[in-house]
């Protein structure tokens, strides 16, 4: 199981191993990306004033939202692992399955209601858009793509913001 005390640095341990090794299009470490989203995740919950805990698995969604889709790992494993099910949740929704068109899946993830899911798209997709890392010139249709998807989530997000604390990682009330 992974410790209570700091669940996010168990996630960024995981995802570290098992993504040992990969690379990025731009040829960098895949874990820079991973790092990046989760910051970004636990950033914008922090922003839309989720509780901490919410905030939490937001960084670990980020560090393991590409777990099951490039790895051997599952859900049943994330769950072994000793993550929470709203994290391993968000990671399931997050895993595009081989051949689904991208924008479906956004959408998919935004029918869901699953909050923690939708924020580390969008921080996902952002992260692909930022100028500042170093991949070689994306496609013209991956660029939109991500810019549309982000979009839609900024939209999704912003009809689910939350107005109170007991707000749940699904976006309904508890």
């Amino acid at each position: 199981m992974a410790p209570d005390k700091n669940l996010a640095a168990s996630a960024e341990a995981f995802a570290r191993r098992l993504h040992a090794g990969q690379v990025d299009k731009g040829g960098a470490p895949y874990t820079g990306h991973l790092g990046r989203v989760a910051a970004r995740a636990r950033a914008h919950a922090e922003a839309m004033g989720l509780p901490g805990q919410h905030a939490e698995w937001c960084q670990q969604v980020g560090w393991l939202h590409d777990t099951i889709e490039d790895t051997n790992v599952t859900a049943d494993g994330l769950l072994d692992a000793g993550f929470d099910p709203a994290v391993v949740q968000a990671v399931e929704l997050l895993t595009r399955p081989k051949g689904k068109p991208y924008l479906e899946c956004a959408a998919a993830i935004i029918a869901s209601g699953d909050r923690l899911a939708m924020i580390v798209k969008l921080s996902d997709n952002e992260d692909n858009l930022d100028p500042a890392r170093s991949l070689p010139a994306a496609s013209s249709e991956h660029g939109l793509r991500y810019r549309r998807s982000a979009e839609m989530l900024r939209g999704a997000l912003g009809r689910a913001a939350p107005t109170q604390s007991t707000t749940t990682a699904r976006g309904r009330d508890a």
